[in-house]
């Protein structure tokens, strides 16, 4: 594909997209196996959307699933406007380029780090496993959409690796 006139927001919307549907899928897959699909949006919304620190667990709150998933989508797309930002820039600075791992590992820690703090149940419903395969799994999906669609940036990390000097 071409690069020229690339929108940051309308990529970055697909990017966040591809993303938050990753997760989704991921998550309604290990619901399934579990025999309670639909299970982690329920819960999430409850806790993060709710503030519930006891989430029901015995059955589906179709509200708190509605809620979240509209607010699962937002939060991807203003993540994949960021991330595909980040994407454009690293095209022209090394720096930028540099950044683009550390910045996947902060989130990896800072999306478990807010389930734990929002509550305590979280470790036992959401394991760690999970999540990092789920952010995992999304942040390939969202790479492999950005490797593609900038071939910008395979050039700049063939000719300058990450971190090294632009000369």
């Amino acid at each position: 594909m071409l690069e020229t006139n690339h929108s940051a927001l309308a990529e970055g919307a697909d990017v966040g997209l591809i993303g938050g549907l990753t997760v989704a899928l991921w998550f309604l897959i290990l619901d399934a196996l579990a025999g309670h699909p639909l299970q982690t949006p329920s819960l999430l919304g409850q806790v993060v959307l709710f503030g519930d620190s006891r989430p029901v667990t015995t059955s589906l709150v179709f509200g708190a699933i509605v809620l979240y998933t509209g607010f699962h989508f937002l939060v991807f797309s203003v993540i994949g406007i960021a991330v595909t930002s980040m994407v454009h820039l690293a095209v022209r600075d090394a720096l930028a380029r540099y950044a683009l791992l550390p910045i996947f590992l902060a989130f990896e820690v800072m999306f478990y780090g807010l389930l734990q703090v929002l509550s305590q149940r979280t470790n036992e419903l959401f394991p760690f496993w999970a999540v990092l395969g789920a952010n995992t799994l999304a942040a390939i999906a969202m790479g492999v959409f950005l490797w593609i669609r900038h071939p910008a940036l395979q050039r700049s990390l063939r000719d300058t690796p990450f971190g090294a000097a632009d000369l």
